[in-house]
C-alpha cells in the first residue's frame, strides 16, 4: 500500500516514477523499516551500540549499518540471528 501522505511532486517525470512504484514494494518497505526499527530500539533499551551487535552477531558493522538504514530485505536466518544476539523477539509470527 503507497503511504498516505501529500507529497507534491513538481516533475511530471518523478511523478510518473512514484506511481508506477508498485504496492507490494511499498508494503515490504513499511515492513523492513518496521523490522528496522524494532532493532534500534531493542539496542538503545539494552544500551547495545552497533559495533557490538556487529561482535555479538560476528558480522561487519556495515551489515548493522545496512540492516538499521530501512529497506533492507531481511531473511529469516538473519532476523533469528539478531534475536540470538539480542536476546529479545524482534518479530512475532501468529500461530
Amino acid at each position: 500500500m503507497k503511504p498516505n501522505n501529500n507529497i507534491r511532486i513538481y516533475s511530471s517525470v518523478v511523478q510518473e516514477a512514484y506511481d508506477s512504484i508498485p504496492a507490494l514494494d511499498w508494503a515490504t518497505d513499511v515492513i523492513t523499516d518496521g523490522i528496522a526499527d524494532r532493532i534500534e530500539a531493542v539496542m538503545k533499551e539494552k544500551g547495545i551500540s552497533k559495533k557490538e551487535l556487529a561482535a555479538l552477531t560476528r558480522r561487519r558493522p556495515s551489515d548493522v549499518t545496512r540492516w538499521l538504514g530501512g529497506g533492507h530485505n531481511f531473511t529469516c536466518r538473519t532476523i533469528a540471528l539478531i534475536e540470538q544476539a539480542l536476546g529479545v523477539p524482534i518479530i512475532m509470527v501468529a500461530k
